[in-house]
Formats: C-alpha cells, structure tokens, sequence
C-alpha cells in the first residue's frame, strides 16, 4: 500500500499554555498509563480529560458535521433509548437490572471522542499514549506474579485477579505486534549511541516478554489474531520495502536473524504447549466442519458452536431488536440445556463472540449501527493516512490492530468489560484524533 509511506504534515496543536490544558494532558497521560494496570487512577484521568473537554471544546457544530461522530452519537441515543425501554419490558427483576448494568457501559465506549482531542493529532502524542498503555500493562503483569513460585501455571489457571487468559492474550499479542509495526521509531538513530542501544535494547526485551506472554496464555483466538495481524504487517512491509532502504541491508538482514532466533527459542521453549493447544478438540472441529453440528461435545469448540446456534435460534424471534443489553447470560441460564450451554457447572456467561453478543442484546439495527462506526473510524483513518497526516509505521499500527481484534472478536466477548473499554478508548481516540484536529483547527498555512 504505497499510500502509507508518504511523508506526514506537521499538525495543529492543542494549546498547552494554560492550567485547563495542562489538566487535560495531565489526565490523558494518568488514563494511559493506569488504563491496564489500576481502574482508579484511570477512571480519574478518564473523567478529568472528558470535564476539561466539554469546558474547553468549542467546535461542536463541525463535529455535528462529522460522519463518526454523527454514527457514534447515534449509536449511543439508540443503546441508552433501547435499554430504557427494555428495562420497563424486561420480564424479570433480574434481566431489567442485567440492561441497567450493561447499557451505560455501552455507552461509554463513545468516550473515544474526548481523548482525540487531548491527542490532538500528533504522532509524538499518539506513540508516547499507546506506550504507557503498554507500560502500565506490562507493570501489572509483573506485580500480579507470584515471583517465588512463578511458572507457566500462572497463565494456563486464567489468573481472574487481573485478566483471563485470552484477554491477557489479546493485550500481550497486540503488544507484540505494536512493537513490530513501531520498531523504527526504537532503532533511529540518536545524539549519543549509548542511547540508541538503550532504546534498541529495550525493545527486543519488551518485544520477547509480549511475545511469551502471549504463547503461555494459551489461548487460540489470540494466536490466529496474532497471524493475522502480522500477515498484513509482513506484506505492508513488502509493499512498501522502498521506503526502508534507508537501513543498511547488513543491519536487516542482523535485526531477521536475531528476530527468528529468538523466536525459535519460544516457540521450542513451549512447543509441547503449543502442540497441546493446536491438537486438542481436533475432533469436534472435524465434526462441526463435516456440517454435523447435532450433539457437539461440550468442549470450549463445541459450546462455541452451540452458543451460535442459540443466538440463531433467539435472533429469529427478535431479528430488529434483540433481548436487551447484557441479558444473553440469563436467557442462556433459562433455556434448559445444561448439556449444550454449560460450562462444567456453570452457565455459559456469554456467547463467546463479540458479534453473535451484538445481535442478541440490540438485533440487527444494533449490530449494523456498531458495524457503521467501526467503518467510519477506518476511513477516516485512511484518509487520514493517504493525506501523510499519519506517519506510515503508525498507519500499519491501527490496520495490524483492526484485524487482530476483527479475528479475537470471533472467539470471546468483553466489549462491557473494564479492560475492554479503556482499549477501544485507547485504539479509537488516538486513530480519530488526526480527523478530530483536521476538523476544528485550521491549517497552517491557513492562519497567517
């Protein structure tokens, strides 16, 4: 894609002279840094940039203009309309405080708004963001190790006192795949050597723990997100291999080697793991790939594949409008199928699929509404990268991430839940940023 090896435009700034500005950015870097590792101090600096933008923006009616944020408004007004009238339908105490639970998690998702504009469209502002999100998610993997009796336990037991394993696997495989697409911006050259193996040496450290974390988490939705996302990052890079010709090709050829060195050193470190993961439930995958989906066994594929079956069967009863956000866990507890929607001893507590969960709380109007803005957030991405206001590493960064989640989203479902939604706000805001500050600042060489 030549397009995203075009040089960027420097961009207007937010002005940071005044205690307003300082207060932002002070609660955009408190909201990074602890978005993975204290929901708090996080919660805090999510609030302060939200109050200090709704005192500071001025520029609402070019926002009212902008498809994305007209999609996101909408969804929101459609989520908080449909969960107050299904609090009222609902036919149980439980289901209606299941709406009132979920819905206004829903809406926080459209947080994503503020937060661009605090980001303000810099590239320097968008790498030193995601950077602490990834600091602070590395520091709170190191403190929740029990150091004195660690081992690879600790991930496969799904430690519920920070992450289940395929969130963990989420966070650390895009980690990963971050400091691949970024990976110049550690290896540039710097007023001091001593600084430029600092930083290179930083990142192959980083790089290797992302890496481990994500193999010892065990979780197969993450290792195909993973492939996936570095398929496009690799033909991104070959697409565009003439503009990394600056790097003397002895020092590529080094920066491979090493690379698939270390990398064989994991993969043969957890091979029998691996092997384990790939190898298990081979059986119901052949069975539900013949197209025989009667009487799966109720093994993580098989419950996978009778939880769409049921959201299938539920969505025909309500096709526009689903059940009501966050009710799918107690129609499942009522439908009378311990033998397909159970889990060992206990109901499925959600659908297992981002998309199947949608179209079950909010029916197709909800599902393609989500779909609209999640489309309108990638072009204006893409816009933004083929005008070079992205630098290019960058413009992979968000596509190797879109794809990652579109596959994980396959296999789970936490839109609703914390570490969910400090990443969309992360992901979201700082990709909307750059048509954010292309929307309510004028150029430069438009203002004298």
């Amino acid at each position: 894609m030549p397009i995203l090896s075009q040089p960027h435009r420097p961009t207007p700034r937010v002005p940071v002279a005044d205690g307003w500005s300082r207060a932002g950015l002070f609660g955009l870097y408190v909201f990074a840094f602890f978005a993975l590792l204290g929901i708090t101090p996080a919660t805090v600096g999510l609030i302060l940039l939200t109050l200090i933008f709704l005192i500071r923006f001025d520029a609402w009616r070019e926002l009212a203009r902008d498809p994305v944020a007209l999609i996101a408004l909408t969804f929101g007004v459609f989520v908080a309309t449909h969960s107050l009238i299904a609090y009222f339908l609902e036919p149980t105490p439980t289901l209606a405080q299941a709406v009132a639970d979920n819905s206004t998690d829903w809406v926080k998702l459209l947080l994503f708004i503020p937060l661009a504009y605090w980001v303000a469209g810099r590239p320097d502002r968008v790498r030193l963001v995601l950077m602490l999100g990834l600091a602070g998610f590395t520091l709170a993997t190191f403190r929740k190790i029990d150091w004195a009796t660690f081992d690879a336990a600790f991930f496969s037991t799904r430690f519920d006192a920070y992450l289940p394993s395929i969130a963990f696997g989420m966070f650390a495989g895009l980690g990963a795949l971050g400091l691949l697409a970024t990976r110049r911006a550690f290896w540039i050259e710097r007023d001091h050597p001593w600084q430029r193996w600092l930083a290179t040496t930083l990142w192959a450290v980083w790089l290797l723990i992302m890496l481990e974390g994500l193999l010892l988490s065990q979780s197969r939705g993450s290792w195909l997100g993973f492939l996936g996302g570095l398929a496009i990052l690799m033909l991104l890079e070959w697409r565009t291999r003439h503009a990394t010709t600056a790097t003397p090709p002895r020092r590529r050829w080094l920066a491979i080697v090493l690379g698939l060195g270390a990398l064989g050193v994991i993969l043969s470190s957890q091979y029998q793991t691996i092997e384990m993961r790939l190898t298990d439930q081979t059986d119901t995958l052949q069975q539900v790939i013949s197209g025989d989906v009667t009487g799966v066994t109720s093994d993580p594929v098989g419950l996978r594949v009778n939880a769409l079956l049921f959201t299938y069967e539920k969505w025909r009863e309500r096709p526009w409008f689903g059940w009501g956000a966050g009710t799918s866990r107690e129609w499942i507890a009522t439908s009378g199928r311990p033998d397909t929607l159970m889990d060992n001893v206990e109901w499925l507590p959600h659908l297992h699929n981002a998309y199947a969960e949608t179209l079950f709380q909010f029916g197709s109007v909800g599902l393609l509404l989500a779909v609209a803005l999640v489309w309108a957030l990638v072009r204006a991405t893409r816009d933004a990268c083929r005008a070079g206001r992205l630098p290019a590493d960058l413009c992979r960064l968000f596509l190797v991430t879109l794809v990652f989640v579109l596959i994980w989203n396959l296999f789970n479902y936490r839109v609703v839940r914390s570490d969910w939604m400090v990443f969309w706000i992360l992901l979201a805001g700082t990709a909307y940023s750059f048509r954010l500050a292309q929307l309510t600042q004028p150029a430069e060489d438009e203002r004298g």
